[in-house]
């Protein structure tokens, strides 16, 4: 299935003389804007206040968005569950950092639903589900076709369990999707994040926690669990559902597959590769499609190296917007002139652009200082051994930044004036290990990256 532009008489003599639909030139009729990295459209969603909408009643009128296995939109008649099989799906406790995503489609006006799951970033207030569950699909149409478009009124419930919000209602602000998926619905990377308004000064994952993101992993693993809300029969979308099991190549596809009876609504749910916790672990897959003969099987494309610029822009997008311009703090009152009690300003200061993170993630150490213009960064691997020189900087408007990536464990850092002896306080990172894949290779194993999972 691909996206198709009416070319006039082309499209027209191929749907005379029955070519395949994917025989026309695959578009977009209205593309959204690219966003700020490579590889991601970032787009401000319709009616950011989406969790007002969504009264209880509306919540259970909602149906579910799902696709077939070949990427088309599952009609209303295919809609039903097909009894039981091998496999089986059922709820256990736990995992309240996944939830049901409620949205709007303003060409048709009616509800729908899918699945997601927080997470864990510094900005706190991310979800990652299925693409189609925020970007509208040609559902293999070829004449008169509707514009692709974003959906309006998001909203997302952690743990919604018979219609209550244990955790609340959080409303989705920006929409990140996969821009080769936009482009081409037959790429496969039927991915997005989707960045949410933080809920009275709370942001999401300091609620429910943060899951990891794990990309580069071969399709075969082990001990995978899917989560998601299904709500066509025999489920109702009351409950989540679960299903655990062994990944697989999905036949004439790049896909993974998984023996699951989940129906539609557990779309864009989270495919852990491994727990971390009750409630986070690590995703590697969000569900896509599913199939509608034969054995049960969900279907997804694992992540790949493309996640990491869709995370960026994700990051960018999920940024809170300062409530002061200038980005001034405000000053604390009390009793002290500040101007007879001015603390002692230290000569270095080192920070950390993030205090934990998975390996393969990259971060930042950020060394301030307005007098001295050359500096060291030094290292250890635990706190009563030596430091260790790891590089050197010229300090360039008042800062230098020393970009780090090492494999797990806890380091402390610190910079130190060149040929000197003042240095700055210790600052302490820690980099978590990666789940291992089935597949121990070194070459495999040294492929596979993640993010740190929180809570």
């Amino acid at each position: 299935m691909r996206m198709l532009r009416a070319w006039g008489g082309v499209v027209l003599v191929a749907a005379l003389l029955g070519w395949p639909a994917d025989a026309a030139t695959a578009t977009t009729a209205d593309p959204p804007r690219p966003g700020p990295d490579l590889g991601a459209v970032v787009e401000t969603l319709s009616n950011p206040g989406g969790s007002g909408y969504w009264t209880r009643r509306r919540m259970r009128a909602a149906v579910p968005l799902e696709l077939d296995a070949s990427g088309r939109k599952i009609a209303a008649d295919d809609l039903a569950g097909r009894g039981a099989s091998a496999a089986s799906a059922q709820a256990s406790p736990g995992l309240r950092s996944t939830g049901k995503l409620f949205f709007r489609d303003p060409a048709d006006g009616k509800g729908y639903v899918c699945s997601a799951a927080s997470v864990n970033t510094p900005e706190r207030n991310l979800i990652v589900t299925a693409g189609h569950c925020v970007f509208s699909t040609h559902d293999g149409c070829v004449l008169f076709c509707r514009p692709r478009h974003y959906f309006t009124d998001f909203a997302f419930v952690p743990a919604y369990d018979r219609g209550l919000a244990p955790y609340g209602r959080w409303s989705g602000v920006r929409a990140i999707t996969q821009q080769a998926w936009i482009q081409d619905e037959a790429d496969g990377h039927d991915q997005a994040f989707v960045a949410l308004a933080p809920q009275g000064g709370a942001n999401l994952v300091d609620v429910v926690g943060g899951n990891g993101l794990a990309w580069n992993y071969p399709l075969r693993e082990d001990g995978v669990r899917v989560v998601g809300w299904p709500a066509q029969a025999p489920y109702d979308g009351e409950t989540r559902q679960e299903c655990v099991g062994s990944t697989t190549p999905a036949q004439q596809s790049g896909d993974a597959q998984i023996a699951c009876p989940m129906t539609g609504g557990a779309s864009g749910g989270p495919w852990f590769l491994r727990m971390a916790s009750a409630d986070t672990g690590f995703v590697f897959a969000v569900t896509s499609r599913r199939t509608l003969s034969g054995p049960p099987l969900l279907l997804a494309m694992p992540f790949d190296a493309s996640i990491e610029p869709l995370l960026a822009a994700a990051r960018t997008a999920a940024r809170p917007v300062s409530a002061r311009p200038d980005g001034a703090r405000p000053v604390a009152s009390g009793s002290v002139d500040s101007r007879r009690a001015k603390p002692r300003r230290q000569r270095l200061r080192l920070s950390a652009t993030a205090a934990s993170v998975g390996f393969g993630e990259s971060y930042q150490l950020v060394a301030r200082t307005r007098r001295v213009r050359r500096v060291v960064l030094q290292v250890r691997d635990s706190p009563g051994a030596g430091w260790q020189r790891v590089a050197r900087a010229r300090v360039r408007g008042g800062s230098a930044v020393f970009a780090q990536a090492p494999p797990p464990g806890t380091r402390w850092y610190r910079v130190k004036v060149r040929k000197g002896r003042a240095h700055s306080r210790p600052v302490a990172v820690t980099v978590g290990p990666c789940p291992l894949p089935l597949d121990r290779s070194p070459s495999v194993v040294s492929a596979t990256r993640c993010t740190s999972p929180l809570g």
